[in-house]
């Protein structure tokens, strides 16, 4: 099979290209992380323990001078600083541990552990996360110590909604983690907060729904407003030829105030309402037309039901400001709001009048609650935009739901282009037999998958998706591509994955390539396991993973991978002694054995061959094989034994299959020919065993010299 890519782009300039973007993506990743806002690194690293420290109390929260022992229920303590103007202590808020306000939210293995500090307004203060069970923190250290992630939590209101990756920035590759510790936050500070502030679940509705309405309402026209009864209008004729123009609303919730006549205003109104007669529903009356300043309060007049109708007294009209800001702006010219009494059924329609001076009659309108404003007055829900749409979705076949609403959110759009790149490059080097497209490909795995985006598969996976269920990985876009792809190419080709997609599996193969020529290892430092110690030895790696996946069955939250994987030491940068010391030894047996990692320790490896059992395109073998050891020798996991291939441990690395296709070696002879120039060598050589078995000894001699 001839090379199509030669000539065209040398190897080194496709593998220069690959490793110079790799570099400028890590550059604007670390430029757009320096923006952000940033809090003392000492301050919130985790202390990895819950025996509570006092400094701790002030680093959530800073604004308090002293503070209480814990009591109450659920206990707190309580921040006090003293008020300058009198010298009182004034009470600023409350600090909880979050194990104390259950339940806890579970992240990627346990409860995290966080003390909380929430101030008296209703906003946090601080979080200090104090220990977790995670598995990524056995190799990437205290990665929840994220300065951009835990800055977005000081002065944060616990009426916000806390989405994940809406309005807070999740960690990076810690979906599970980053969910946790905001809705367990967001959980333990509302709880603390009905409990000492009257923040009750009912409020948070209302203001939830205000809010959804106040959504909706911005999405109407003013012609909507009165095609829907929302607003209904009526006019009458004045004297001198003028015209009194009389608009009315529900006004009853501060959404409908502030959207109607703004904020200032409503709570203007609803402060008046509240002074006198204890009550905020409210009916708008604004006023317009050219005889708005003839209007007077008194001569309206309410009914609803079979009563009769009953004058407006004047303490139950109060004003509402010039009409100046809200949907009335520029319709009207001034407002004001009929508070109505306690026996007043908003459910039910009742008709306003108005009658001018010297009018017989008067003039009236009917009116009835409609739309979000009867939803707001009967105390329903207001679903906003993107719950309607979610319910519309929830009806919706599964394909389209997965296409309008992905489990995983919004993937950031280079890291799709970059991993579909790889497996283009991963799929093209194995399917074409290329050399120089599969070093582009591993050079791309090893510093974008592996250094940069840290989206390598783990036994972490398995244990998890053992633990919590394969769910758990519809959060994650890339890293579940990566699965896929990992399950579809083995259960057809074998363990591709390790060939060309493991970050620690290229940087073997870097080492073994790309070693200085100069660097001679003395004869007894150059390692050859025998074939019997080699063949025993293959299976440590699947007694390390049934060791793995027994103590996660037994217990999920103690983990021991990560003495076994030391990519997560090198891609994650660990901090532990002991696991660079693991990492070290295990480079230094891949430099003195080919992929001795691969070989014999890896635990995923041994997982992914047990899989590969079920392979059917397996790697083809001619006559020639069983005279020839030209691959047995190229093959870096030792998977070959002349025609034999023990199939679990081939990588699907391409250079056996390469040979064949290229006919190098004893593939390009006849096996007659094979045979009888070895007969014939046996022969001058003085073979004692003639036939085929001396032929198969001496080829065995000729290419081990």
């Amino acid at each position: 099979m001839k090379n199509t890519c030669r000539g065209i782009i040398p190897a080194r300039s496709i593998l220069a290209l690959l490793a110079t973007l790799c570099l400028l993506l890590t550059h604007t990743s670390t430029l757009a992380q320096s923006t952000r806002p940033a809090l003392d690194r000492t301050a919130i690293r985790t202390p990895w323990t819950t025996e509570l420290q006092q400094q701790w109390l002030h680093q959530v929260m800073p604004q308090a001078e002293t503070f209480t022992e814990k009591s109450g229920q659920p206990p707190v303590f309580r921040g006090y600083r003293q008020d300058p103007a009198n010298g009182t202590q004034e009470l600023l808020g409350y600090v909880f541990f979050s194990a104390d306000i259950p339940p806890e939210e579970i992240g990627y293995s346990a409860p995290i552990a966080m003390l909380i500090g929430l101030l008296t307004d209703g906003t946090l203060s601080g979080i200090k996360v104090l220990t977790y069970y995670e598995s990524y923190a056995y190799s990437r250290g205290d990665f929840v110590a994220d300065v951009p992630f835990q800055s977005q939590f000081p002065g944060k209101a616990i009426v916000d909604e806390f989405r994940l990756n809406r309005d807070i920035d999740g960690l990076s590759n810690a979906t599970l983690t980053s969910f946790a510790i905001t809705r367990g936050v967001r959980e333990a500070a509302r709880k603390v907060a009905a409990a000492y502030l009257d923040f009750a679940a009912g409020n948070q509705q209302e203001v939830t729904w205000g809010e959804n309405a106040l959504e909706q309402l911005q999405q109407l026209s003013w012609q909507d407003l009165l095609e829907q009864g929302i607003v209904r209008q009526f006019s009458m004729p004045m004297p001198v030829d003028t015209v009194l123009e009389l608009s009315i609303a529900y006004m009853g919730r501060p959404a409908l105030g502030e959207y109607f006549i703004g904020a200032e205003d409503y709570a203007r109104a609803e402060r008046d309402a509240s002074r006198r007669l204890g009550g905020r529903e409210m009916i708008l009356v604004a006023v317009g037309g050219s005889a708005a300043p003839l209007f007077r309060q008194h001569l309206l007049s309410f009914q609803q039901g079979d009563n009769e109708p009953q004058r407006i007294q004047p303490r139950r009209f109060v004003t509402a400001g010039n009409a100046d800001a809200g949907v009335f702006a520029g319709r009207a010219s001034y407002a004001g709001a009929i508070v109505m009494a306690e026996d007043w059924d908003p459910t039910q329609a009742f008709q306003l009048f108005y009658q001018p001076p010297g009018s017989p009659e008067p003039y009236g309108i009917d009116y009835t609650l409609s739309g979000v404003s009867l939803n707001l007055a009967q105390g329903e829900p207001v679903l906003s935009r993107a719950e309607i749409e979610a319910a519309m979705l929830a009806e919706a076949p599964l394909l389209t739901r997965l296409r309008l609403d992905p489990p995983w959110g919004d993937t950031p759009g280079y890291q799709l282009f970059m991993l579909l790149l790889l497996l283009t490059l991963v799929m093209t080097a194995f399917l074409r037999k290329n050399s120089a497209v599969r070093w582009a490909a591993l050079t791309v795995t090893l510093f974008y998958l592996g250094f940069y985006q840290n989206g390598f598969l783990s036994v972490s996976h398995i244990t998890n998706a053992m633990t919590q269920g394969p769910g758990i990985f519809l959060n994650n876009l890339p890293m579940l591509i990566i699965i896929v792809f990992t399950l579809v190419t083995t259960l057809i080709w074998g363990r591709l994955f390790c060939s060309s997609l493991c970050p620690f599996g290229a940087l073997q193969d870097f080492l073994t390539r790309f070693r200085p020529r100069h660097w001679q290892l003395p004869k007894r430092w150059q390692m050859q396991a025998s074939t019997k110690i080699h063949q025993q030895a293959l299976y440590i790696k699947y007694g390390i993973l049934a060791l793995i996946l027994g103590t996660a069955l037994v217990n999920s939250n103690l983990s021991i991978f990560q003495y076994f994987e030391p990519f997560g030491t090198l891609f994650f940068f660990s901090p532990s002694p002991l696991l660079w010391s693991i990492l070290l030894l295990l480079l230094l047996a891949c430099v003195l054995i080919e992929r001795f990692y691969c070989r014999y320790v890896c635990p995923l490896g041994a997982a992914l061959a047990i899989l590969s059992l079920l392979s059917p395109a397996r790697i083809k073998r001619v006559p020639q094989c069983t005279l020839c050891t030209v691959c047995e020798h190229a093959c870096p996991t030792g998977a070959i034994r002349r025609e034999q291939i023990d199939f679990k441990e081939c990588v699907r690395c391409d250079i056996c299959e390469s040979k064949l296709i290229n006919k190098a070696g004893t593939c390009r002879h006849p096996v007659g020919d094979i045979i009888a120039r070895h007969r014939e060598l046996g022969s001058r050589l003085g073979a004692q065993e003639p036939g085929l078995q001396a032929a198969v000894k001496l080829a065995h001699s000729s290419n081990q010299g």
